[in-house]
């Protein structure tokens, strides 16, 4: 089980190098592209902690994945959107996600949040059935993506209640 940690806005580096990694190596899996948050300043991977929170995972010593937590000002106080999981490849088909996952939303349970919600693109199947097996239920709400023209997202939640 990868070692669970919370960074802080002076971890802006390591949020950035996951970061880049993650669309690098997963481009059609997230709304950025690896272009446009390579040329973030320190200002904006700042800004991003005022978002929510970006825990990582740390698996033999080295970054393992990354799962954010964030609330928009339209969220409800006890609710969080998770958004940006992602594993690297050397440590995929261990449990890392499904671990990450879990630790978060233990932590969610515990400051009180009541529900998550995420968003997931159409066509990932490895992603839809990894929220399933954590207890996300399928609302069958879909947005299409502006960012990506011809593709769709769906929401799911979990009570954590």
């Amino acid at each position: 089980m990868p070692d669970i940690r919370l960074l802080v806005p002076g971890q802006w580096l390591t949020l950035r190098d996951i970061r880049l990694a993650a669309l690098r190596d997963s481009p059609d899996a997230f709304l950025s592209t690896h272009e446009r948050e390579k040329a973030y300043g320190e200002d904006q991977w700042r800004a991003e902690f005022t978002r929510g929170d970006w825990n990582v995972g740390i698996l033999d010593g080295r970054l393992a994945s990354l799962l954010g937590v964030t609330r928009d000002p339209n969220t409800p106080a006890d609710a969080r959107y998770l958004e940006y999981l992602w594993v690297t490849p050397g440590c995929r088909g261990r449990g890392v996600a499904l671990d990450m996952l879990t630790v978060v939303l233990d932590h969610l349970r515990t400051a009180g949040v009541r529900t998550a919600y995420l968003w997931v693109l159409d066509g990932n199947e490895v992603a839809m059935r990894l929220y399933k097996r954590a207890g996300f239920i399928r609302t069958n709400h879909r947005q299409p993506l502006a960012a990506r023209p011809g593709r769709t997202e769906e929401r799911l939640y979990l009570n954590l209640g």
